[in-house]
């Protein structure tokens, strides 16, 4: 075999290990590449899972269901400020105190971890009604659900803060307390907003409730 022919399979060969060599390159940065992907992916799952729900948020909020409640109407849109004060010195809670404010009044309730970053809880209030020319102040009983979802957290030093939530409120039925026969009635809104920049102590008092037709 000449010298040229020796020569041309030599750098043939080299020509196929290099080759070799970059594709087993390329793969190698793919499949970091997709692991690296993957934890980014995590990261904010495991974050809002060890996120402490604590402090005020400010909510846009829309009712999507208003019969027979003076003062709502379907689509319609509010802002309100909800409190809540974890019950737990550090991380998240299993359960979480809220105040929440609505139309005229405030609501306590106690809120439960039902998954992670995820909240119920059960409360209820008086509505005034009028029965035969009368005022009845708790007119009527309103109870309801709360749901809180957070949505996003930050990272402070070991704490992971929420800071994004949605939220529902649900009333089904309310439970007339006058003499007169009230037409049924029920409300329900949906809410999403974000921590605002002064959070509320866990000691700070709650303010005391109020009363509204109103849920949302």
């Amino acid at each position: 075999m000449s010298t040229a022919r020796r020569t041309t399979l030599a750098a043939a060969a080299l020509a196929a290990r290099v080759s070799r060599a970059s594709l087993a390159a390329l793969v190698s940065q793919a499949a970091l590449a997709a692991l690296a992907s993957q934890a980014a992916l995590a990261q904010p799952g495991q974050s809002l899972a060890a996120a402490r729900l604590d402090g005020q948020f400010t909510l846009s909020g829309r009712v999507t269901v208003a019969v027979n409640v003076r003062g709502e109407r379907v689509g319609q849109l509010v802002t309100r400020t909800w409190t809540f004060s974890s019950s737990c010195p550090t991380g998240a809670c299993p359960a979480v105190r809220l105040a929440r404010a609505r139309s005229a009044g405030i609501d306590q309730l106690t809120l439960r971890q039902r998954a992670p970053a995820y909240y119920t809880g059960t409360g209820q209030f008086y509505a005034p009604l009028t029965c035969a020319g009368r005022a009845y102040a708790r007119g009527e009983v309103v109870p309801f659900t709360i749901t809180v979802r957070i949505t996003a957290a930050t990272t402070v030093g070991a704490l992971v803060q929420a800071t994004e939530i949605k939220a529902t409120y649900t009333n089904k039925a309310r439970m007339n307390l006058t003499p007169c026969v009230a037409a049924q009635s029920r409300d329900a809104a949906t809410y999403s907003g974000r921590l605002g920049p002064t959070p509320a102590s866990p000691s700070s008092p709650f303010p005391a409730s109020g009363r509204s037709p109103a849920g949302s």
